[in-house]
């Protein structure tokens, strides 16, 4: 197959606006649909680039989305696949392979079907890369794309090589008796640059570095980071005419403790960025340390407020155990903060129930479903579900004339009082069908367009999270549902991604 290569002569092609010239009518005078626009136009992009293709004519939505969502018609591909991922976006489907050759992006069609904008789900690494265009694209009309398919060449421009501020933050200030400067460079000799040019303290970088200063520093003056000698001056601070003389404070004196069953998440909130390692210990003097740095700018002089939020999970810890946690706080001017012991206990342990799939498709067809990763069996009549509102809804309206247990790797769903499951014929019979005490799913129902971010919660004493459904979950097309990554355990962060026309109620992915 013979493809039409733009960017190799952009200028001639493109006349340096990402433009397509129409073709000439076929089909008994009607033109064929073309490629109209390309935004941005090809050449050097940002590493957040999202790329948008305009059509002459509404398309095919059908072809230009697969059934997970994403695009298989209009992709993003590195330079080094672009001539498999041309040869295997001819046909459809694509084999699980072939979509290994394709950038990871979501895809949005505009309400016309006009256009479609792919967005990477992460910035893009330098190098070169070709957004393709399949010549097997039809409008609504059933004509086809006009051509041979399209090729457009992008290239993400390496990050120019230099130091840069960690703490104190670019453009602030900094007491004058501040002892150490952060930095950050791949490789070299990073130096702290002075007044008049005079070097103050340096280092060999691998990555994070530590510039220790010998003395104070002068007070009004401009201090900056520079890599094997070539300055950065947009990486610089000011010395504050005032002096940091106390330890880092602690809002409260103490941590907010939330225990679980084998960890512990402590949210911290400090006046004053610090680097802080927390301290867990059972009756034994068993302990477990974890750390975390505090990256905040408050104001160098004056009172200070607690601006520096820390939330710290502590993990590797026993159910139904009795501990103490202790935190030490150290910042750069030499000062140190530490807590008395503060005691809690974990819970017993809880099921390893997550949130697998959401499904937001009306008021009679969604649903959240709920697998059981183990090891243990879970009781459902402990589960709720909390969504923004903050209302704790139990997935049961009433208790089950017997004791419902989900086993390890079964399925059940979350439903709303009105949900009918006769729209998913292929939901197992065995699959228990939980419904809440409302007619929607969390009061007001899962939005089409903006489905809310809500969490799966155990209703012990001290209500405990156990999955979380992330309001930044992609957005995927009508009927189709949201999955999970079923391989990452429960308690961990899983990325979601757009499953299938219909959804897998009850099923794995």
């Amino acid at each position: 197959m013979t493809w039409t290569r733009i960017g190799a002569v952009l200028s001639a092609i493109l006349a340096g606006c990402g433009r397509v010239p129409p073709s000439a009518p076929a089909d008994g005078g009607l033109a064929q649909p073309t490629v109209a626009d390309v935004d941005p136009p090809p050449g050097t992009v940002a590493a957040d680039a999202r790329f948008s293709v305009r059509f002459s004519d509404a398309m095919d939505e059908g072809l230009l989305l697969a059934a997970s969502g994403r695009s298989e018609s209009v992709v993003l591909v590195p330079e080094a696949d672009v001539e498999r991922a041309a040869a295997a976006i001819e046909h459809a489907p694509l084999s699980a392979h072939e979509r290994t050759l394709l950038v990871a992006a979501s895809a949005q069609i505009a309400s016309d079907r006009n256009s479609i904008t792919l967005e990477p789900d992460q910035p893009l690494a330098s190098g070169g890369y070709y957004l393709l265009v399949s010549p097997r694209l039809k409008d609504e009309l059933g004509r086809k794309l006009a051509g041979n398919g399209a090729r457009f060449a992008f290239q993400v421009p390496a990050p120019p090589r230099g130091a840069r501020l960690s703490t104190p933050a670019a453009g602030g200030e900094a007491p004058w008796n501040l002892a150490v400067v952060r930095a950050f460079a791949e490789a070299g000799r990073v130096s702290l640059i002075g007044p008049g040019g005079r070097e103050v303290a340096a280092a060999e970088a691998h990555g994070p570095v530590e510039l220790r200063i010998p003395g104070p520093l002068e007070a009004g003056a401009r201090y900056s980071v520079s890599l094997d000698g070539t300055p950065a001056p947009d990486q610089s601070f000011t010395a504050a005419a005032c002096a940091r003389t106390a330890a880092p404070a602690l809002q409260g004196g103490a941590a907010g403790l939330s225990p679980r069953d084998t960890a512990v998440l402590a949210l911290l909130v400090l006046d004053w960025p610090a680097r802080v390692e927390v301290t867990v210990e059972d009756a034994a003097g068993t302990g477990v340390i974890a750390g975390a740095q505090a990256v905040c700018a408050p104001p160098p002089c004056g009172p200070q407020s607690f601006a520096c939020p820390i939330p710290l999970t502590v993990g590797g810890l026993r159910p139904a155990t009795d501990y103490s946690l202790r935190i030490e706080a150290t910042d750069d001017y030499g000062f140190t903060l530490r807590t008395a012991p503060q005691r809690f206990s974990t819970v017993a342990a809880l099921p390893g129930v997550v949130i697998s799939e959401v499904m937001a498709s009306g008021v009679d067809g969604e649903y959240a479903e709920l697998l059981n990763l183990g090891p243990g069996a879970a009781d459902v009549e402990m589960l709720a579900l909390q969504g923004p509102d903050g209302a704790v809804r139990p997935v049961l309206a009433s208790p089950a004339p017997v004791r419902l247990l989900l086993p390890p790797g079964s399925r059940a769903l979350a439903v709303g009082a009105s949900f009918d499951a006769t729209l998913y014929p292929a939901l197992p019979s065995s699959t228990p069908v939980l419904r809440a005490g409302t007619q929607r799913l969390l009061g007001r129902g899962l939005s089409d367009d903006s489905t809310p971010g809500f969490r799966l919660l155990a209703r012990t004493q001290v209500p405990v999270e156990l999955a979380e459904f992330p309001a930044s979950a992609p957005h995927c097309a009508a009927g189709i549902s949201v999955q999970r990554d079923e391989a990452v355990p429960a308690g961990a962060k899983a990325s979601w991604s757009c499953g299938i026309q219909g959804g897998t109620p009850g099923r794995p992915p």
